[in-house]
This record gives C-alpha cells, structure tokens and sequence, in this order.
C-alpha cells in the first residue's frame, strides 16, 4: 500500500488532533440553519383546509370573554395539525395583546404531529355561542380550543388548547383495525360542541358518543343499527343532537335524520326526509341564535332545496326564499367555512351566486352579484375558475363572501366580495369590494383555496392563499394589495436533493475558465484581462497579512441574507457556500444557499401537451453535470442539473420527461431541440420528451477517470421494453456509449409471475427499424438483456434496492496494532437489496424473515447476507411494513438498522439494532486480491470475510448517512436522524465492529480501539440539532468542501436542517482565535533582528580572523 506524502501529514494531524465534542453556543445559527415546516395544507375539506378563527380569550370564571387576535387553523398533507401567525406565518413565539388584561401575554403558536399510520381526519374549532369565535382560556382555566379526530373511521379524538398546543385530553374510541376506510377520509366522522362545552363525536359513520373533552370519559354511546344508513355531520343545540345520514339508492342519495337526547342518548324521532341528492349537502346552523334553526340544503334537479331541523322533525322539504331573484337552476353548494353561522353559498349554472342565510325558521337566498352575465370580463376566455371564501365581519350579523380568480387580461388576482349585514326584520344591507392582487403564478402556481380575514370594520383585511406548488401565502386588501408573508411548505414533500459546488469563476451565469484547444494568444489576451484584477488583489493581501484578517469559516454564514444575491455566484474560499437542488412532489424544483438557507431561486415544472387534460409531474432522478462539457460540442458551462420525471395523465397516459436546469440561476439549460419551447406562457419550465412511456430506471453515463479519449457524459434510461435513451443524445453521448458498453452491468428490479425479483442486466447493440431507442433511421441502437437472476427464497421477496455510495478513497486497507494490515474489499459494483416476508407467508408467525444481501452487481454474488426479524405488530403502528430495515454502504463498511424483538438471553434486550459491519480481502489479515483493480468476473471477488458488531439504540433511527469529504481522509462518522426529532453524530471508533469484549490491549490502543459496550448511549455533547426540533426526517445528505475536514450534513423530512461537522476537528484551518497579528508582528520582529545583527555578526568574524 503506497501512501502519498499529503495523505500522511492528513494522518498525522488526525492522530494528534482531539475529536470534537459537541457544538458551541456561539456557533448555533452561524454554521447551521433551520427551517421550520409544517406541510402543504388539505383543501379538498373545509375541516382540513386553512381558515381564519378570532380568539375569544376567558381569563377566568368571573369576567367576560374577551375578542382577541386571530389565529389560522389547519391540517397538512403530512399529518400535521398546525395553528399559524397570522401577522408573519410563523410557528414560534408571538405575542397577543389583551386589552381587558392590559398587559402583553405571551403565546406558543404551535404545530402537533401525527403518526404515520394515524391519518388526520379533521379539526374541528370549539366557537363561543354568543360570538361565534374560537374560545381559548388563558390564566388557570381550562377549555376545549380545537378537537381533532384522526385514524381509520376517527379511531382516536383528541382536544387541545387553541394557543399552547397543549394536549388536554386523548381517547381511542375504538380499534383502528375496526375502522371504515372511507372517501374523501372525513367521511363518517364529526364533532360537535355543546352549550356547556361537551362534544358529541361520530365515528366509523354509524356511532355517537359524548365525551367530556377534557379528561376523555366516554359519557354515552349510541350506535345506528341500520348497515345502509351513514352518518356524516353532528349539530348540537340546547334541545336536541341531531345526527344527519344518507343512504345510498343506485344514482343518488337519500337524506335521512335522527334526533338524539344530548343528556342520555336515547333516540327521540328518526326519519327520512324525501330527497333524489346527487353530489352532497351542506348543513347550516346559527349557534349565536336560538330561533334559528338548522337547516339542511341540498340540489334536487337543479333546485335548491331545505329541510328545517327541529326536535319533532315535522317540517316539510321546502324551497328557500329568494328576495332579490328569481329561482335559477343551481349546480352546486359551497361551505365557504360559515355553516355553522348560518351561511352558504349556492352556484347557478350561469356562473351567478347566492348567499344563503338562516332567518328563523326560514333559509333565504340572497344575490350575491358576483361576476354575473353582466359582467363584459365573464366573457373573457382569458379568466381561471373561481374559488370561492367567506368570512364572519367585524361587526354583529355581518357576513362577508367572495371569489377569487385570475384575470390573464390585466395578469393580476382579483377579489369581488359581497359584505351581507343582517337588519331585524328587514332585507340585509349590501355592499360590495373589490381588490387587485399581483399574484406570480410562475413562482407559485395555480390557486387551489383561498381563506378570508376580516380584522377591520368596512372591508375584508387579510387573503390567505394555498396554490398548486405548496405555497401559502398572505395578502393585505388594500387599494395597493401587499404580500405580508409566504410559506413553502412544499419543502416538507422533498423527493431527490443534491448539493451543486460552485464554480471558481463565474458571472452573469458564464464560465471564466480556461477554455480547452485556446491558442498562445488566446492564453495571452486572458492573462491580459486577468491582470485587471491585481490591484485589488494586491491591496486585499496586504490587509490580510498586516492586519491578520484572513476569511474563516464563520465568516460566509454569518453574512446577511442578501449576501448570496449581491456577491458573485462564485465559490466562496473554503467551498462551504454551495447550492442545494430539491424536488418536491408537488413538481417544483427550488435552489437553496446552504450557508443561510434562503431560496436562491425555484421553477414549477410544467406538463407540456398534458397540461390541456390536466396531469402531474413527478421528479424521480436528479442528476448533476458539475462544470463539465455535456455534449461534447459547446464550451464548458456552469453546474447543470437533469431531472427525470414521470408525467401522469388524467387520461391514463404516461411518459418520461427531461427537465435540464441552469443549478445556479434555474434557468432551462435545454439545448437539444431548438424548436421546443423552454418556457410556456405562464413562464413554467418546459421539459424534454424522451421516453413515450413509463422509464423503468436512469443511471449517469460518466466517462471513465484519466480516459485518454474525449467522452461526453449524459443519462441513459431504460423503458418499459428496455430500450436504452440517451439525454443529452448526440454524437458525442452516442460515441459513449459504444465505447463503455461492454463495461456496463446494472441489476433491475423485475416482475415475473407477480413476485419481485432482481435481475442483472448488460446492454449490446441493435438495429432499430423503427424511431425508437437510440437507433434511429436504421442506426444502431442499444437493448439491455437479462445476464443474472438472484435466487432468493420462496418466502421473500424484493422490497428496495440501495445502491452503494461512491467517493474518494484514500486508503486501501488498516493498519493493525501489530503492523499488520487487513486489505479493504473495494468493489464499486457492489449494492444492498432488501427484502420482505412474501404475501403468502406474511400471515404466518413461523418463517417471517426479512433478508439484507450485498451483491455484487456484475455477476450476482451474494457478499454477505443477514436474515432479520419482523417487526411485532405492536411495532407496525410507526413502521408502513414488517421490514423496517434501513441500511448504507460505502467503501467497506455497511451499516444498518432493524428491530429485534426475540432477544432473551442473559444481559440481553429487544429492541432496535445498529450493526456495522466491515469487510475485508481474503480470509484474514496480509491476504490482498486487489479487489479494487480486478474484474468482478475473477475467482477472488468471492474471498471476502467481514467483522460485524450489533449495538442497541435507546431511540429508532429514521434516516442515517456517513459524512463525505473531498479526497476521503478524514474518518467517516455516522450522522443519524433519530424519532425524537434530532440530528446526532455517532464517532466511527464507537462503530468499530473489531471492538473487543474485553479490556484492550497496548497495540489495540494504538488503532484507537475501545472496550465494547452493548449500549450507545445518547450523549448529548453529540446532538447537532441543540435545541431545534428536526421532525420526520426522510433523508440525510451529506457534501464535502474544500476543507478536507469539514462536511455538509443537509437533512430533510418534515423540517430542514443544515450544519458542518469535522469528525476529526479542523485540522486544516487555523482557529478564529489565533493571533495572527501578534504571529505577523514576531515573524517582522524576528526578520528585522536578523536585519540588524547580520552586519554586527560579519563584523565580529572578520575581526576574530584578523586577530587570529
């Protein structure tokens, strides 16, 4: 083993180094970042969907409520429920004025995360029956603010604070396992509050219990026996519970209703109400009037229709009153988030509204004039489908409604509201609004919901927006509508990241390289215009050596957050500002400076021809060509990125699109076909058709390290026929691949008689008669071709694949205490297949195994293998499968994580597992095969023996990664995700799986051994998160810098996290705190000394030989 001069000094510094130990205050917020998320709001319910409640504050039993601020409920898509600052969007700290009180008081505005398997089903508000508001108690005093039902058929009621968050009270109601799974989720489970601050709650569609919300004691039970009848909504007044159901006839529903006793539960009446119902029903109730009654409104053949609930259930289907227009035929009912005071809005078929109120024992309708046929701009095909808000006013019987929609005529957002106050005994005063909001739909998308605020006294004051890209946003009404705040909580749905180093010299997006085949001159005239630049450099380095104010690694992320946009896109001196590329679900691609995490730029990715039938793009390869020629005909540009993507048609149809993005701007970097469009009209980035069809699987074709020939790298993808693509497809990519295919082996995840299996593929050349793969017009193209099959046991299948992580490699072996070596076994064909208990032994207690297997994927070699428990089904509740098995592999170590549920020996406990395992030449130590330099098809591949250690984990871990540096020197340690929301280093010598389990020995202290202790413990010196809360960590990525010690460790899930670790301290770097001054000073002071006494010491030797 040859080691290079710098690798040795690298060494030895790591050896006389200290390792770090934990993270310094002064440090928290400079060399990491956090952001806070709480996921893409659901709109399809307006028990889920974003909205707008004014507090109404009890202090205690004695004094009168008090009108507080506003907060905005809502339940995400990733299990959150989340109460929001109106004011700045945060989910931190605020305060809230309370002017009865006089004083400030502050609040935690918060969000509650679910559990996987524990779906949200909806959140439900606790109002004040005077006011309407949301209640919420301060002081000593507790009250229901917000009750949520969540898992299958509302399996689980919960009641929190509507400020703190704070859990008051939890229930399961019933087994999960017994629980309907209905469509839309909601469906089948409610909750309503009574006058003394009980709730009734449904579930499963057929069952009403009344709880005390806050201890959870189930009061009474009372279950529909009727299998054909469901329940969906609850409305409590003082007199009666009523339990609205229908039942289902071949076309229609049937509406149906039962009275309940709110004190015992027993039923008073039940009937059917004669209904033909074709989509669904809104029911309406005034909880701030007792002589309004409930009423149930629904479309019957284009009529609008109402049944008045009341204890008796002696009313008649009736059609509401229309003051103010004739009966038009109507299409739908919207609950605009005022049903339970009293108010709808009905859409007639000639795009007119009505607003629909409770007066007594009357519905009425009422015009509500809203972009109606008289209106020149509804004739303009250029206007977006409405949707539609309401809002409680400021003032006592005032309601306000309104849409929005998106003019492309003046490409602006507008609002037309109606403000309906109601008069006793009169017709209600009307007035209107309307307000202009410059919306960037090419930075958000497509507005999918919308809530209103009304804070002000004569106009709604606050828009809160929710779009098809994950955006929430929020708009202060105004004549001059501003932006307040926006969210992107698609970057809780992240599906690929990569890190993108910046080039070294860049600007205005252009490479200032040396360009290959320049000329003498050329050279020249750039030295030339390179020598501009001197004097500034000179002056730079003079203060940097007189003053000693050389650039730290603090000092890029403690810039502002404007820095990345003002200073060039070039590399910064330690490399340690890069980009981070992500893609998120919702087909939006963002660019994130890693010093502060501010979003540099972001594209919504669009759907091409699908966009006319509606369709969704789905990233699923991401790709980076780092400053390097692509196509092999151009001069090198800036950082490039690829993504693959699957487009899903609503008409079923699917195809493979290419997305090629400029990393450090976002522009569309696509230079293949001229005559396709890079941007559409509403500027959303165009992609590039590939494949007519589903990709089955897309690899990086990267030349050869040191290839004397000039190669082009690019993406070759798979279709369903495995038919090979070539992006970008040129000559140059096309030569490529000729030349590199006979080295080129890739195991596929296939499909044969409904089982998964894995199967290894090559790739030879054919001749495509038709436009197809890369043969077109007769040109030889390429088809991969089945070399290998796995053999597995019948009892498993495949579940996932993982593939090994590539990087420098700065050592082929270790040296032992005794000066022996174990040879490292290096082969980059390497990957790790996992697999689960097949269907047919799934049900089975005996033989359900999952199974972790390194193959080698040339020629289908099982490394090493490992047979691992299921998980209990106690365990499955946080864990989608029986295999919660997660695993890496670099160079030679793997490491993975399972649970163990059956350890019952002496000293021994069940629970998860980290194992690492090390695998090394031969059959122990000095044995070398070269394993690294040798072709997988030689003998010696299979002469592997491993070391493997298990330790316990007091916490699962949801995510690891080990760091990455540049050239792979510094040690390797683990960074884990843990399911207590935090990111934790694990050093490398507490993962040595050669750890004795005895005390060590003198040469064994030599390689940093440690005595083996079962048990990882948490040390909290190792937390990298301090005290942020990272949650639902999916992944983690690490990213070297031009510091070999220092790596990027970016991790996402729910939340993102950004920080730098030095596994081995920073041992290329001086500290902050060392005095370069006083070092330039001694160093001068020294120089001038020599100055001085070298004349003096001349003179004193010439005299000596004189006198000699």
């Amino acid at each position: 083993m040859r080691w290079s001069p710098q690798t040795c000094l690298c060494a030895i510094l790591l050896l006389i180094v200290p390792h770090i130990q934990a993270i310094h205050q002064s440090d928290v917020g400079v060399v990491d970042w956090h952001k806070f998320l709480v996921g893409v709001p659901l709109v399809a319910a307006p028990v889920t969907a974003p909205s707008f409640h004014r507090l109404n504050f009890v202090a205690n039993s004695t004094e009168k409520p008090i009108d507080g601020a506003e907060i905005i409920y809502a339940a995400t898509a990733n299990n959150v429920i989340t109460a929001l600052n109106p004011k700045d969007g945060s989910v931190g700290m605020h305060l809230i004025k309370l002017s009865r009180l006089s004083k400030l008081m502050t609040r935690q505005v918060w969000r509650y995360i679910f559990e996987a398997d524990d779906r949200i089903l909806g959140y439900y508000p606790h109002l004040n029956r005077e006011t309407s508001l949301a209640i919420s108690c301060v002081c000593s005093k507790k009250c229901p603010g917000l009750a949520t039902l969540s898992g299958p058929g509302g399996a689980i009621f919960r009641v929190f604070d509507g400020i703190t968050g704070a859990l008051y009270s939890e229930k399961r109601l019933h087994a999960p396992e017994s629980g309907r799974n209905a469509e839309p989720l909601h469906l089948g489970a409610h909750v309503a509050f009574g006058n003394s601050g009980e709730s009734y709650v449904l579930t499963n569609g057929h069952v009403v219990r009344r709880v005390d919300a806050l201890t959870g004691i189930v009061q009474w039970t009372w279950a529909s026996e009727d299998g054909l009848t469901i329940l969906t909504n609850l409305v409590s007044t003082s007199s009666a519970l009523y339990a609205v159901a229908f039942t289902r006839s071949s076309t229609t529903l049937n509406l149906h209703v039962i009275v309940l006793d709110p004190r015992t539960g027993s039923v008073i009446h039940s009937r059917g109400v004669p209904s033909s119902i074709k989509h669904t029903y809104t029911i309406l109730s005034n909880s701030t009037s007792e002589t309004d009654h409930p009423h149930v409104a629904w479309i019957e053949n284009g009529l609008l229709r109402s049944f008045k609930l009341t204890p008796e259930l002696d009313a008649k289907p009736d059609i509401p009153v229309h003051k103010t227009r004739a009966i038009t035929t109507y299409e739908r009912i919207i609950d605009v988030g005022l049903s339970l005071s009293g108010s709808a809005v009905a859409v007639a078929s000639d795009g007119s509204a009505t607003l629909l109120s409770l007066n007594g024992d009357n519905m009425e309708g009422i015009e509500a004039l809203l972009l109606d046929n008289s209106n020149p701009e509804k004739n303009d095909e250029e206007i977006t489908e409405s949707t539609w808000i309401g809002s409680l006013g400021e003032n006592p019987g005032e309601v306000i409604v309104g849409q929005v929609y998106r003019s492309h005529k003046i490409n602006k957002i507008k609002l037309q509201t109606l403000i309906s106050t109601s008069v006793s005994g009169a017709h209600p005063k009307l007035n209107s609004a309307d307000f202009e909001i410059a919306f960037d739909i090419r930075a958000h998308g497509i507005i999918v919901h919308a809530a209103l605020s009304c804070s002000a006294s004569t106009h709604p004051s606050t828009l809160l927006l929710t779009t098809t890209s994950g955006t929430v946003q929020s708009w202060e009404l105004a004549s001059d509508s501003t932006e307040l705040w926006t969210r992107e909580e698609a970057l809780a749905s992240i599906v690929l990241s990569e890190f993108i180093q910046l080039p070294e010299g860049q600007s205005n997006g252009g490479v200032t390289a040396r360009n290959e085949g320049e000329d003498f001159f050329g050279r020249l005239w750039r030295h030339v215009n390179d020598a501009k630049n001197f004097p500034r450099y000179l002056h730079g380095f003079l203060r940097r050596f007189l003053t000693g104010s050389y650039a730290s690694t603090t000092s890029v992320s403690a810039s502002s957050p404007a820095s990345f946009a003002e200073r060039s896109l070039i590399r910064d001196t330690f490399g340690l500002t890069q980009i981070i590329v992500v893609a998120t679900v919702q087909g939006k691609i963002f660019g994130i400076d890693s010093s502060t995490g501010r979003i540099v730029w972001s594209r919504i990715l669009g759907l091409g021809w699908a966009a006319e039938v509606g369709a969704s793009v789905v990233p699923v390869k991401m790709f980076v060509f780092q400053s390097e020629d692509a196509t092999g005909e151009q001069e090198a540009r800036g950082p490039e990125v690829i993504i693959v993507a699957q487009r899903r048609a609503e008409n079923t149809l699917v195809d493979t699109v290419i997305f090629h993005i400029n990393a450090i701007t976002g522009a569309s970097a696509t230079n293949v076909d001229t005559s396709i469009p890079q941007e559409d009209s509403n500027g959303l980035l165009q992609g590039f058709d590939v494949v007519p069809g589903p990709v089955v699987e897309a690899y990086l074709l990267s030349p050869p390290v040191g290839s004397p020939k000039k190669y082009a790298t690019s993406v070759l993808l798979l279709d369903e026929f495995l038919q090979v693509y070539l992006y970008p497809s040129t000559p140059y990519t096309r030569a490529t691949l000729h030349d590199l295919q006979p080295s080129l082996h890739f195991p596929l995840r296939t499909n044969a008689d409904g089982v998964a299996r894995v199967l290894g593929h090559s790739i030879a050349p054919h001749y495509a008669g038709e436009h197809g793969a890369e043969g077109h017009d007769g040109e030889r193209g390429f088809v991969a071709y089945a070399t290998w099959t796995l053999g597995l046991p019948p009892d498993e299948v495949v579940k996932t694949m993982i593939p090994q992580i590539h990087g420098p490699v700065a050592s082929l072996g270790k040296v032992l205490g005794n000066r022996t070596t174990l040879y490292k076994y290096l082969n980059p064909s390497l990957f790790v297949l996992l697999t689960a208990p097949a269907p047919a032994t799934a049900t089975t207690k005996k033989g359900r195994t999952c199974g972790l297997y390194v193959v080698d994927g040339v020629k289908g070699t099982i490394v090493y293998h490992a047979s691992l428990p299921t998980l209990p089904s106690k365990k499955k509740a946080t864990s989608k499968d029986s295999c919660d098995v997660k695993a890496e592999l670099v160079e030679n170590w793997l490491i993975y994580q399972y649970y163990d549920p059956d350890w019952t020996g002496v000293g021994l406990s069940k629970g998860w597992r980290l194992v690492s395992v090390e695998l090394y030449e031969g059959s122990g130590i000095d044995e070398k095969t070269r394993s690294s330099d040798m072709t997988s098809f030689a003998n010696d591949t299979i002469h592997v023996h491993a070391y493997e250690q298990a330790y316990l984990l007091p916490h699962a871990i949801t995510a690891f990664a080990p760091t990455s540096t540049k050239f792979g020197i510094t040690v390797k340690d683990l960074i884990i995700a843990s399911r207590t929301h935090q990111i934790a280093s694990i050093q490398r010598h507490l993962l040595n799986p050669r750890r004795p389990h005895r005390k060590v020995t003198a040469q064994e202290q030599e390689e940093f051994l440690v005595s083996y202790e079962p048990v990882l413990a948490s040390d909290p010196r190792r937390v990298l998160s301090h005290t942020y809360e990272v949650a639902n960590v999916q992944r983690i990525v690490t990213s070297p810098t031009l510091l070999e010690s220092t790596s990027l460790v970016f991790a996402y899930g729910l939340d993102l996290f950004l920080t730098r670790v030095a596994p081995s301290n920073t041992f290329d770097v001086l500290n902050e705190n060392f005095n370069k001054a006083q070092l330039v000073l001694t160093v001068s002071g020294l120089a001038l000394a020599i100055i001085i006494t070298r004349p003096m010491v001349q003179r004193k030797k010439l005299r000596e030989k004189w006198y000699q």
